[in-house]
């Protein structure tokens, strides 16, 4: 038998010599052996780590083999060792019943042969890394158990959150074409107006898509107020509009994000048509910060006349005064002869729950 982990075997008797010549005979490559000089040495070794099997002498001063065997049967962890005494004495019936009745599976007469303890260790040992591997394979087939129970209830969370994301997207749908219909003057203008809305959501939900190739991953991926301004203003950005974006950063999911997606897509959307993100040109700055708990946006238009200020007013619309209910915060405007700055005020714990 060869193995990568040598099979451990446990030596007592009460004299140094035969423990000597009985290692002698026994060793080799695959086996550990372990040797003891008392009883009560030998009970430490096994209540401290496993055997595939012990070799006992009988007789021994102080805890003697009978009374060895008596305890390790009665403990959990030892008693399934197996155990072969080793006598000198003379074999009688009385004798060999206490030993079995002890604990033992077989005697062994002095003087030893050879060939049959060699014979009797291999069977025990056998018997040890049998054991040995259907619990490793016990431990894989838990192990997998768990796997497929996790990945059982990932699936479920995905197609909860499939769910719950489309009835959302439906709701949201609806909304948006109501409230982009009321100002819309024309069907070129309503179009235009709800793939600006639809495409600014698009790329703000993207931001939060989880890892469906790990199921592990929580379906509650959040993004950040950073992450949503740069997906939003990506295309200006790429036209060639001055956009500085600084500040401290928080996290952002759930309805927060969608009420802060269209609530900054219409401050993009109307700078691009009356202010710094004009082809007429200015500078955008972004500002966050973070003071009692609460963001503070602070959005500001620089290097423009703002010549559209009546259209700007009327930004004031049902969609913003719903956005900013949304996330529970409140928007200031402040119109400057070269430019408009705002700030919009929105509590933390609204931005992440």
């Amino acid at each position: 038998m060869t193995t990568n982990k040598p099979t451990p075997l446990l030596l007592v008797d009460d004299l140094e010599e035969n423990l000597l010549s009985l290692e002698a005979l026994l060793r080799r490559q695959d086996l550990e052996i372990v040797t003891a000089r008392s009883g009560d040495q030998a009970l430490e070794l096994l209540l401290d780590r496993d055997f595939a099997l012990a070799l006992v002498d009988v007789q021994m001063p102080g805890l003697n083999g009978f009374e060895l065997a008596e305890l390790m049967r009665g403990n959990e962890r030892t008693r399934r060792i197996p155990i072969i005494f080793v006598t000198a004495g003379a074999s009688d019936g009385q004798r060999r019943f206490r030993g079995y009745e002890a604990g033992a599976v077989d005697f062994i007469q002095k003087p030893i042969e050879p060939d049959i303890i060699r014979s009797k260790v291999d069977v025990f040992c056998e018997l040890y890394l049998q054991r040995e591997q259907i619990a490793a394979q016990r431990d894989e087939l838990s192990a997998q158990a768990e796997a497929l129970r996790e990945a059982t209830q990932a699936k479920d969370i995905l197609i909860r959150e499939i769910n719950h994301r489309i009835k959302n997207l439906f709701s949201l749908t609806s909304g948006l074409i109501s409230l982009s219909a009321r100002p819309a003057t024309s069907v070129a203008e309503l179009v235009s107006d709800l793939q600006g809305r639809m495409h600014s959501l698009a790329r703000a939900h993207e931001l939060t898509l989880p890892d469906l190739t790990d199921a592990s991953k929580s379906m509650e991926t959040a993004t950040t107020v950073v992450g949503l301004l740069h997906a939003i203003l990506a295309p200006h950005q790429v036209m060639g509009s001055e956009i500085l974006v600084s500040g401290s950063d928080v996290p952002l999911k759930g309805r927060a994000l969608t009420s802060l997606a269209l609530l900054l897509h219409e401050l993009t959307t109307n700078a691009a048509k009356y202010g710094a993100l004009s082809p007429k040109g200015g500078v955008l700055t972004v500002n966050l910060s973070t003071r009692d708990e609460t963001l503070q946006l602070k959005w500001e238009e620089r290097g423009f006349e703002p010549g559209g200020t009546p259209q700007r007013e009327g930004f004031g619309t049902t969609l913003e005064r719903a956005a900013l209910q949304g996330i529970g915060g409140r928007l200031d405007r402040n119109w400057q002869p070269d430019g408009l700055v705002l700030l919009i005020e929105a509590p933390l714990v609204n931005l992440i729950s």
